[in-house]
């Protein structure tokens, strides 16, 4: 994708990359940290013009509208860079979605409720969208149909690429991700009950329940039960990433008894929802 606001986006996405490099230069955490989000903001970037591509939604409309769909996108994570700078010096975790959008409304080219309300909630249950007041508050049908499919586009391509990224180079994503960096102790490699019950009724897992690295990678998972588009899983078997999926389960230690379940229950709602098989 090459248009103008594009490529205002990219600059601005690459300046707050290097921005923080001299906070974080001394700390592998949070130096590695950095890297992997600029790595991670491009390869949403790419699953996200591959959804704008194929989707129905988006075909036969302007070029505009495409390119700010697109813009929302490639910033998503545009505050990141900012929240670690802020991490590495206080220890201070922030809402990167919602500072993004304050930060982007104070930017002209960006300040455009097509992508500042779309990226304020890509890392929040939908219904967090809904309930907003400055989305109850769009009076255009229309405008407001293309907030809510921008942010689909948006949290779609977020997932795909980090499942992408945690499959295919798992190891060193795995600090980043799981919460203990020990595969076997204090029951890690066990599922809680109340994950293991959200995963068999097919729903998103609330963070606020995982417990083990076990949970977390079930809840990773799960957000296929989040996936708005035809076109997201098209590409996301594409790159075979349920298959990888279920072999990181095993590599990490999993009973393999479990995942075979965890792949029927998965294989079950792709074929129920996105007519796969």
């Amino acid at each position: 994708m090459k248009y103008p606001l594009y490529e205002k986006a990219k600059n601005l996405l690459f300046d707050e990359y290097n921005a923080n490099y001299k906070i974080v230069k001394n700390s592998d955490y949070h130096r590695g940290y950095r890297d992997e989000k600029i790595k991670h903001s491009l390869q949403v970037a790419g699953a996200g013009n591959g959804i704008l591509r194929n989707e129905a939604y988006f075909q036969n409309r302007t070029p505009e509208f495409v390119e700010i769909a697109g813009t929302a996108i490639l910033l998503h994570d545009i505050f990141r860079f900012r929240e670690i700078k802020i991490l590495c010096e206080t220890g201070q975790k922030l809402d990167h979605g919602i500072k993004g959008a304050e930060m982007l409304k104070s930017v002209p080219d960006f300040n455009n409720i097509l992508i500042t309300l779309p990226i304020k909630h890509h890392g929040h249950m939908i219904e967090e969208l809904y309930a907003d007041e400055e989305y109850k508050a769009i009076g255009d049908e229309q405008i407001k149909e293309d907030v809510k499919h921008i942010a689909f586009a948006v949290r779609d391509a977020d997932k795909i690429a980090n499942w992408q990224f945690l499959m295919t180079d798992f190891e060193n994503i795995r600090p980043f991700w799981l919460k203990n960096t020990e595969r076997s102790s204090n029951g890690q490699l066990n599922f809680t009950p109340q994950v293991w019950d959200c995963f068999s009724k097919q729903e998103v897992i609330n963070n606020k329940l995982v417990k083990t690295n076990a949970d977390m990678m079930l809840s990773t998972l799960c957000w296929l039960f989040d996936i708005n588009y035809e076109a997201s899983i098209k590409y996301s078997l594409k790159l075979n990433l349920f298959a990888k999926f279920y072999n990181c389960m095993i590599k990490e230690g999993i009973n393999p008894q479990e995942v075979s379940v965890i792949k029927a229950v998965t294989e079950d709602y792709l074929q129920k929802h996105f007519k796969t098989m």
